[in-house]
């Protein structure tokens, strides 16, 4: 099993996120899911909140609202309504 997975993020106006994690928390409707490399395909509305990921390249965060997320084994899209930078 591979230790990375690809996360995509995107919104109608642009790709927010394209790179390679080891993990990602994602707001969903009901409650946040954690994906780690090699978990179980699903797809799930989005929530509010904010994603956050972490890879080798260090990590980000982003504040999503609505659309969907589809996770595979290897690779993660989420297609949001509306993102925006977290700012710290």
């Amino acid at each position: 099993m591979a230790d990375t997975f690809l996360l995509e993020v995107a919104t109608p106006e642009r790709l927010w996120v394209r790179e390679y994690v080891r993990e990602a928390q994602i707001p969903c409707r009901n409650g946040y899911i954690g994906v780690l490399p090699g978990h179980a395909a699903l797809l799930s509305e989005l929530g509010s909140g904010q994603l956050t990921y972490s890879g080798d390249k260090g990590s980000g965060s982003l504040r999503i609202s609505g659309g969907w997320v589809e996770v595979l084994d290897d690779h993660v899209r989420v297609l949001a309504d509306e993102a925006s930078e977290e700012s710290t």
